[in-house]
């Protein structure tokens, strides 16, 4: 079943892809003793805010890796899972960047269709990050809302669906 029929296919797999990098996939938010904290997830990076506090080494800005790194008691795993996601999502980043410079060249050196190339990554992406989420709903002592994960997913299955027709 064809979801959409669009001879701009492949401008919606680059605009979902470079959209899908402003969203933070996850959004968390955890309150205890007047401390609360705000931790905004994206694919490579995140911030986090705590309020009624100041923390020594406190690092508001933290990449994937050194996230792993900090933390511990379970959550370092679901970092672990994101930073699989983040690889898979940079290589649909670099596809899309690509596709966007050199279409053509693009189309032609690829052995598969890069719209549904893309669709795949996003998807996969996606659903690493989902995995992350649940992980986090478990092991993060506040609540988790997979924002940008599940637009990743809607993005994926539609590129996957879409029926390029001729202009």
């Amino acid at each position: 079943m064809t979801l959409l029929r669009t001879k701009y296919a492949g401008e919606l797999a680059v605009l979902a892809t470079w959209a899908s990098a402003l969203l933070p996939w996850s959004v968390s938010f955890a309150s205890r003793g007047g401390i609360s904290l705000v931790v905004v997830r994206w694919q490579v990076f995140l911030f986090q805010f705590i309020f009624g506090a100041s923390l020594p080494g406190e690092a508001p800005f933290q990449t994937v890796l050194g996230a792993i790194t900090r933390e511990s008691g379970g959550v370092e795993q679901a970092y672990q899972v994101w930073a699989v996601g983040a690889v898979v999502f940079l290589a649909a980043l670099a596809v899309s960047v690509a596709y966007y410079a050199r279409e053509e060249q693009v189309e032609d050196r690829l052995p598969v269709d890069p719209v549904r190339l893309l669709g795949g990554l996003l998807l996969v992406s996606g659903a690493v990050l989902g995995a992350s989420t649940a992980l986090l709903f478990t092991r993060y002592p506040g609540t988790t809302v997979p924002v940008g994960a599940l637009f990743l997913l809607v993005f994926g299955a539609v590129l996957l669906r879409v029926e390029q027709v001729a202009s």
